[in-house]
């Protein structure tokens, strides 16, 4: 059996492999919708339509790519023939997504829209499944699977708040309607994303002698495919945090996409005014992740990680609850909207960092306690299968967060927000919409947290299963071996 632990070389690939899909997950979130909506016109029901039947497309991939390539047997291993095949294409539809125009039409708008976020939503299905997967397979140490994703995080951040910076500071500048300045952005994140794509896959290269062995033999029939499915799968800590997952994908569905509009008509920005919030938090981000490690060794992983969904439940919906008792019971809570460096601009800026630090840890502990189901699993099935834990969320939270893109539509037509609206007529739309928001921002992840409470591996179960599996312990932590015994 190989080691428990990973060098420190291996976890710093892995980690750079997380800025390509952060550079993509930026444009997906806040800057695709507004730049479809309110840039080119597209009607916003339809804007959600599009996203959300690609979330449905990529869903169902996502555990077809999972399962097979747990048994996929190639001299370049099971992860690395899908995340190699993934990069030019994932980073060719991103650019083509964006820059190439095929109609002016409501119709052709959609069918553009659909048809390019798609491709590029299956591509990456090709590079990130695998990689997840890839990360419980390359440790398997209960406190370095913490210290790993911390790392992930921490290049995530890079590569998103990194490119969210540029793109308001130097690409869109002035105005979230700058046409001019989402083409630059197509061709600096389509180029990034091959060349840090490509850093993670040639460096992951090293590891595959000494990852886990395709599985001997898939099922042949479907019938039997879908029953090792399901028993995989039935693992009731693998399921609260499924199930919490499906809830928090209708929050993000929701939510995700609403800050270039609260920015533009809630709080009186410019892109460039709060451009520097994105590093703000990226610095937050880089703290967190480098004591994610030692963190979780003072503290437990599950309650660390409740307490800190319950920090974000507070603090994520407060200065759009503060805002909104200021508009309509006439107080002065919050300082007035003004110029850049004012005194809200302060307060949002402690807010946002504030926010940033404790989802990143949050998320990280989510991410390591997600492998830890890897082992448990093993321990009763007999069966290691990353590619299946990683993806099979996928296939349901991407389509619940479809219905939350779907939703967000709807929200944005019943509060009356138009493209062609006047500025007065969006700016009284976003008032009503803040609220809706503010009400959906404590009733769901609250739903989640429940949820996610009920997730049952400890430090001593994790060791336990990996002594049973017969996993060797390192004999020195700071340089462990990768040699095969």
């Amino acid at each position: 059996m190989a080691q428990r632990s990973a060098p420190f070389s291996s976890l710093i690939f892995y980690g750079i492999g997380n800025l390509s899909p952060a550079i993509k997950g930026n444009l997906l979130g806040a800057p695709i919708f507004y730049y479809y909506n309110n840039v080119l016109g597209l009607d916003a029901l339809l804007v959600s339509l599009a996203l959300a039947i690609a979330l449905v497309i990529d869903g169902i991939t996502d555990p077809l790519i999972g399962y097979f390539s747990d048994y996929t047997r190639t001299r370049l291993g099971r992860r690395h023939p899908y995340i190699f095949a993934s990069i030019i294409p994932g980073a060719l539809f991103y650019f083509l997504l964006i820059t190439w125009q095929l109609a002016d039409s409501q119709l052709g708008l959609f069918c553009q829209l659909l048809f390019f976020i798609a491709l590029l939503r299956i591509s990456w299905t090709l590079y990130q499944i695998p990689r997840e997967a890839l990360g419980a397979e390359i440790s398997k140490d209960y406190h370095q699977r913490t210290q790993l994703h911390g790392l992930s995080s921490f290049f995530g951040w890079i590569g998103g708040a990194g490119i969210f910076w540029a793109t308001q500071k130097y690409f869109l500048k002035d105005s979230y309607d700058n046409f001019d300045g989402y083409q630059e952005l197509a061709l600096w994140g389509s180029s990034l994303i091959i060349i840090t794509a490509s850093i993670f896959a040639f460096g992951t290269l090293k590891d595959i002698p000494h990852l886990e062995a395709p599985k001997s033999s898939r099922p042949t029939s479907i019938r039997a495919i879908w029953s090792e499915i399901k028993e995989t799968l039935n693992h009731k800590s693998w399921l609260m945090l499924f199930f919490s997952g499906v809830v928090f994908a209708v929050f993000i569905g929701l939510t995700s996409g609403l800050g270039f509009y609260f920015n533009s008509f809630f709080w009186d920005w410019k892109p460039s005014d709060v451009a520097i919030f994105a590093i703000i938090d990226l610095m937050a981000a880089m703290a967190i992740s480098a004591f994610a490690g030692p963190l979780a060794k003072k503290f437990d992983k599950k309650r660390l990680a409740v307490s800190l969904f319950i920090l974000s439940i507070v603090i994520g919906p407060l200065l759009l609850i503060l805002r909104l008792t200021d508009i309509h019971f006439g107080t002065q809570i919050l300082p007035p909207n003004g110029d850049q460096y004012g005194a809200l601009w302060w307060v949002m800026m402690l807010h946002s960092l504030i926010s940033a630090a404790v989802a990143v840890l949050a998320w990280i502990l989510v991410g390591s306690m997600t492998a830890d189901v890897v082992e448990d699993s093993q321990t009763q099935t007999g069966r290691r299968a990353e590619g299946l834990f990683f993806a099979g969320p996928n296939l349901i939270q991407k389509s619940v967060s479809g219905i939350g893109l779907m939703i967000k539509g709807v929200l944005l037509s019943v509060v009356g927000f138009s493209a062609e609206g006047t500025q007065a007529d969006k700016i009284a739309a976003i008032e009503h919409l803040a609220l809706a928001i503010v009400i959906i921002s404590v009733l769901l992840p609250s739903l989640a947290l429940y949820l996610f409470s009920k997730y049952e591996i400890t430090q001593s179960r994790h060791d336990a299963n990996l002594d049973n599996l017969g996993y060797l312990k390192d004999p020195d932590p700071q340089n462990p071996s990768r040699i095969s015994t």
